[in-house]
């Protein structure tokens, strides 16, 4: 396959606003599974206008943007920003290789002792995405997930004897009890419904891809089924159902019949939000029996979240499907190429 102009693209990368020569290889990873994006780069070491050794062993926490140049795509945003996580330095042949995350990270390793009382979703979000200096571009949600009981019980805490859980531990735990997207972009946290697609899917031909391959899972058939319990420590109850299942029901044992379901626990959830949970955790299920990997060349028009079409194989596989992670890769010497995970939706 003759190098397209996305093979031809450069990256520019900025240290603390800095541009930093010498780019040799370049892997970003941008996904839609409830984790950081993530980077990792390998620069070569010498005299200006490179960074010797001096420079990389001495080099303290450091903020890095990624961004694509190219005379094909004008005025491109960041592939990625974020704090470089570790260095390694190779004197002996000359080079350094970093690797961070996004801002995400900053959610990721906070553990603080804090108690969130009759607030929204959106509302502990916000708040927690301003703690950590992200502007929130959150979407309202109604009901209040952070309340005192009658006797004293709090259902979403970070306090000492709560749980061992991390901001974006309940960041993501809010995003999925509303079905919602979670991630970071430059220095905005969103939070958003996960079913909103922007635009009509991008359809992609066999013509354009360098690899295309389907993958089925014959356990995830299409009757499979979540079992969701939880305590509920206002009712001193617990709570269980299987997403087959019509009503929320008092725990008992778990009679098999066809597909075992996938067990799912939570704390403090009521009846109704046990069984809102385990028609979602159902749904997540069946949407991961068939998954579509792409490898491609560079396509800056897709994007974790993103919808893409495929009509050309004349068979049930012709569907819509929704990316969950885009790993692009840049090499100095052999271009550039995009590997993408979507799932059926």
């Amino acid at each position: 396959m003759a190098l397209s102009s996305a093979d031809r693209m450069q990256l520019q990368v900025t240290l603390n606003g800095v541009l930093v020569e010498g780019l040799l290889h370049a892997s970003v990873v941008t996904g839609n599974c409830f984790s950081s994006d993530s980077y990792a780069l390998t620069f070569a070491m010498g005299s200006a206008p490179l960074c010797d050794i001096a420079f990389w062993s001495s080099l303290a926490p450091a903020y890095i943007e990624i961004v694509p140049v190219s005379q094909y795509y004008p005025l491109l945003q960041s592939l990625i920003s974020g704090m470089i996580d570790t260095i390694v330095v190779d004197p002996v042949m000359q080079t350094v290789a970093i690797e961070g995350r996004d801002l995400s990270s900053t959610l990721i390793d906070s553990y603080r002792q804090q108690d969130f009382v009759n607030q929204t979703a959106s509302e502990v979000v916000s708040s927690i995405a301003l703690f950590h200096g992200l502007t929130p571009i959150v979407t309202p949600t109604l009901n209040e997930v952070g309340r005192y009981y009658g006797d004293g019980y709090t259902r979403l805490s970070l306090g000492q004897f709560s749980r061992l859980g991390s901001d974006w531990d309940l960041v993501v735990q809010l995003a999925r009890e509303n079905s919602f997207d979670v991630f970071v972009q430059d220095t905005s946290l969103f939070f958003q419904p996960s079913g909103s697609l922007e635009g009509l899917p991008a359809h992609i031909g066999l013509r354009d891809v360098r690899t295309i391959r389907f993958e089925q899972n014959l356990t995830l058939s299409s009757n499979v089924g979540a079992r969701v319990q939880s305590w509920n420590s206002q009712d001193m109850a617990s709570y269980a159902i299987n997403s087959a299942d019509n009503v929320a029901d008092a725990i008992q044992a778990f009679e098999p019949s066809g597909i075992q379901p996938f067990l799912f626990s939570a704390a403090n959830f009521t009846s109704q939000q046990v069984t809102d949970s385990a028609g979602r955790y159902a749904a997540e299920l069946n949407r991961l029996g068939t998954v579509l990997h792409i490898e491609m060349p560079w396509d800056l028009s897709l994007a974790a979240r993103a919808a893409v079409l495929i009509d050309e194989t004349n068979s049930p596989l012709d569907a819509i499907y929704k990316i969950d992670t885009i790993e692009r890769h840049y090499s100095s010497t052999s271009g550039s190429s995009q590997i993408i995970r979507a799932v059926h939706i």
